[in-house]
C-alpha cells in the first residue's frame, strides 16, 4: 500500500472516530434512510489457482449508494451498491457489488457506526481484444461516522469489500479459475437520517 493511500487512510480512520458535541444531541434515527459515497479506492485480486503471481494493487475511483430503513434507532438494514474503477495502461479495469448490509450504530444518537454485509460481485478487466469477466460472493465490513444533528449527515468511512468463488471466464468461455477481487473504499458520503 502506498504511503499516500495509507496516510488517506487514517486521515479517513481518524475522522470516524470523532465525536462533536452537537452530534450527542442528535435525533434518534427512524424510517428511511439513504447514503451516497465517492472517494478512492485500492483494489487487488487473490488467485490461489493461477501460475503467476497477482501481487499487484491499483489506485482507483471508488464510491456505493445505500438505500434502506431504519429497524430501530440503532440499526439500518438495506441494499447497498458499490463499485470501483480504473482505466490505464489500454485496460479497463470495474468492480461492482450489490450486498444486503447491516449498519450498527452502538449509540441511538451518537453518529459512530458499524457495517457488514453479503452479496454477488462482478469483476471485469478488458481492453479491445479481451474481456475477463468474473461474478461470485462478496462479503464486506467497515466503519463510519455521521457528522451531523439534523436529517442529513456528513459521513466519512472506511469499507473494506472481499469476495470468494469468482468464477473467472476470458470472452465468455469459462477457464475453471477463481480471481477474487478485494477493495479497500474511503471517502464521503452524505446520509439521510
Amino acid at each position: 500500500m502506498s504511503f499516500k493511500l495509507a496516510s488517506l487512510s487514517l486521515i479517513a480512520l481518524a475522522l470516524t472516530l470523532y465525536a462533536s458535541p452537537a452530534d450527542a444531541q442528535a435525533r434518534p434515527r427512524s424510517g428511511f434512510g439513504f447514503a451516497f459515497g465517492m472517494g478512492g479506492g485500492n483494489a487487488g485480486v487473490t488467485c490461489d489457482e493461477c501460475a503467476i503471481e497477482m501481487d499487484e494493487r491499483l489506485n482507483g475511483i471508488s464510491g456505493f449508494v445505500r438505500l434502506g430503513g431504519y429497524a430501530s434507532s440503532r440499526m439500518l438494514v438495506g441494499v447497498e451498491g458499490s463499485g470501483w474503477i480504473r482505466n490505464s495502461d489500454g485496460l479497463e479495469r470495474r468492480i461492482a457489488a450489490v450486498s444486503l448490509v447491516f449498519v450498527g450504530y452502538p449509540s441511538s444518537t451518537a453518529g459512530f457506526f458499524v457495517r457488514g454485509g453479503g452479496g454477488g460481485i462482478r469483476a471485469v478487466v478488458e481492453n479491445d481484444i479481451a474481456s475477463v469477466v468474473g461474478e461470485g460472493i462478496t462479503w464486506s465490513v467497515g466503519i463510519g461516522f455521521d457528522i451531523g444533528s439534523g436529517g442529513a449527515a456528513l459521513t466519512p468511512y472506511v469499507t473494506y469489500l472481499n469476495s470468494t468463488e469468482v468464477a473467472a471466464d476470458v470472452n465468455g468461455v469459462s477457464t475453471g479459475v477463481n480471481l477474487n477481487p478485494n477493495i479497500l473504499q474511503f471517502g464521503l458520503a452524505i446520509t439521510t437520517r
